[in-house]
This record gives structure tokens, C-alpha cells and sequence, in this order.
């Protein structure tokens, strides 16, 4: 039987799916480089082939976790920075009306976690939008020595069962 968990961080391919862009001081991980809990269980997500690097489907769950890590090394320390999902819902997309979608980002083991909480409305259906806006990105700062950036994507709380969310990258980018 194979691993339920789709897990980015273990595959050897993991860099083909992540985009340095030095002079913007922006990277950009598609979906093969996350960890996604049910990812590998063709009932729960589909995980779709481009030339772009793919998109992650979500086809319906109750447990929504989805996980990263990125090493620090090509950002600038002592700089503020952004993340941010870029995400859609299909027209059949259910169960995002009552309960919002919540984002987080922490640098190191010891970090303190930041968290925003990101309300899916019927406006954006069809359309790629950014989770949280592209004007108010989840911010951090990170200083010489800390490795590692965490960050996720959850809705585990309610229990509901939600489904037709697409995940198309996550953008990591120096805020102006």
C-alpha cells in the first residue's frame, strides 16, 4: 500500500518545483514541493501536470493541511518579506462559506508562528486570487543564522467536509 501524505519535502525532485528569482527577491513553490496530508489519494486531491509545474485539487476533505519549508539561503536577512498562496475555486467548490482558511508562516524551530485567518467568497470562483491579498501579504523577517522558513495552509477545525480549491503556488517575495 502506498503513503496516503503527498510529501514535497522528501522529494529528491523537490527543487524542480521551486523558482528562485534572485534580482525580484522573490521564489515561487508549486504544489510537488508542499507536503499535503491525503495528497497522494486520488479521493481527496488530484495532483495535475503542466509546463508550469502543476496545481494541487483539492477534491473534498475535512482535514485541509497543507505544509512547506524553504531554506533561507538565496533571501536577504533583515528584510521584510511576504507570503501568500495563489489559489482558486472552482464553480463546484463547497463548504468555504463559514469557515475561513487559516495561513502561517514562522521562521526556525523556535520561531513564534504568525497566522491570518482568509475568508473564501463567492467572488472568487473561477479566478486566481492571492491568500492572504496581494496588499497585506503574511509578513516576516528573518536574521543571519535562521535556516529555515515553515509555513502552511489549514482548515481543521470545523470538521466540515470542503472540496474545489486549487492551489496554484506559494509566493515568497520582499514586501516594497
Amino acid at each position: 500500500m502506498s503513503y496516503p501524505h503527498h510529501k514535497g519535502s522528501e522529494n529528491p525532485e523537490k527543487a524542480q518545483y521551486i523558482q528562485v528569482m534572485k534580482e525580484e527577491n522573490k521564489v515561487i513553490l508549486k504544489p510537488r514541493a508542499l507536503d499535503i496530508i491525503w495528497g497522494n489519494d486520488p479521493r481527496y486531491w488530484r495532483l495535475l501536470d503542466d509546463k508550469a509545474g502543476g496545481t494541487a485539487e483539492l477534491v473534498q476533505v475535512c482535514w485541509l493541511e497543507v505544509n512547506g519549508s524553504y531554506s533561507l539561503k538565496s533571501l536577504d536577512p533583515n528584510t521584510d518579506y511576504g507570503l501568500q498562496f495563489k489559489l482558486k475555486l472552482n464553480p463546484d467548490a463547497f463548504g468555504w462559506n463559514e469557515n475561513p482558511i487559516y495561513i502561517m508562516v514562522k521562521v526556525g524551530k523556535n520561531g513564534k508562528p504568525n497566522w491570518t485567518s482568509v475568508h473564501l467568497s463567492k467572488n472568487s470562483y473561477g479566478v486566481t486570487f492571492s491568500a492572504p491579498n496581494y496588499q497585506n501579504p503574511l509578513k516576516f523577517r528573518f536574521k543571519n543564522g535562521d535556516e529555515e522558513l515553515k509555513f502552511g495552509l489549514y482548515e481543521v477545525w470545523s470538521g466540515r467536509w470542503k472540496g474545489g480549491l486549487v492551489i496554484e503556488e506559494v509566493v515568497i517575495s520582499r514586501c516594497p
